[in-house]
């Protein structure tokens, strides 16, 4: 029985198509439901600092530099790296959201896209492993071979993102703050301070113009 079973008659395998095929189950849409929480978390966040920025105008200028510095590296790492894109566009749309919470990585955001042009399954690790073990491969033959395996472009992706968004982050904290804001920024953490407090006051204005208040 089982896996003996097959053993003795592999022709009674499933088609490989349905080991290796996409799960298209019915049950209730976790992941879509969570992916929708997570973008009108991001939506919601950048219109509070975006309102807080109209009557700050430091705070404008705080937040856009932010966003920009980190989108650009974020998406210029992730297209290096090989993702499509749309991919890349959404890892450097939502890299500006690191500073207020790390957990949130871009690459995941990036990756989570990517994955849905790309075919990943276990069989993946044996290819990878295969190459690994083949010592007439030069090292950038290798590495050519080993990018052409869906998971392991995968996860050079998500890793690239996330760097971009590192490099973005240090290029800010060293250069920008300096040049553009001076001693009112005290470093990374301050920006992340910052955003939080303007969204704050984002929602603070939509409260006083729900009740009429100042």
């Amino acid at each position: 029985a089982g896996i003996e079973g097959y053993l003795a008659d592999p022709s009674t395998l499933p088609p490989m198509a349905d080991l290796v095929g996409r799960e298209g189950g019915r049950g209730f849409p976790w992941k879509k439901l969570v992916g929708y929480g997570i973008t009108i978390g991001f939506v919601a966040f950048f219109v509070l600092l975006a309102l807080a920025g109209v009557e700050n105008a430091f705070l404008f200028r705080l937040f856009g530099a932010w966003f920009l510095i980190n989108g650009v590296f974020a998406f210029a790492f992730a297209k290096i790296a090989g993702a499509r894109w749309l991919s890349a566009g959404v890892g450097g749309a939502v890299a500006w959201m690191t500073s207020i919470n790390p957990m949130l990585a871009p690459g995941w955001f990036t990756g989570y896209v990517e994955l849905r042009s790309l075919t990943v399954n276990v069989g993946d690790i044996g290819t990878l492993n295969d190459l690994l073990s083949d010592e007439s491969l030069s090292p950038s033959d290798l590495v050519s071979a080993m990018l052409d395996v869906p998971l392991f472009r995968l996860i050079i992706i998500v890793a690239m993102t996330n760097v971009g968004s590192i490099v973005a982050s240090f290029l800010f904290a060293v250069y920008v703050i300096p040049a553009m804001f001076g001693a009112e920024v005290g470093g990374v953490d301050e920006v992340s301070r910052l955003m939080i407090e303007g969204a704050r006051r984002g929602a603070e204005l939509i409260g006083n113009a729900v009740t009429g208040g100042t």
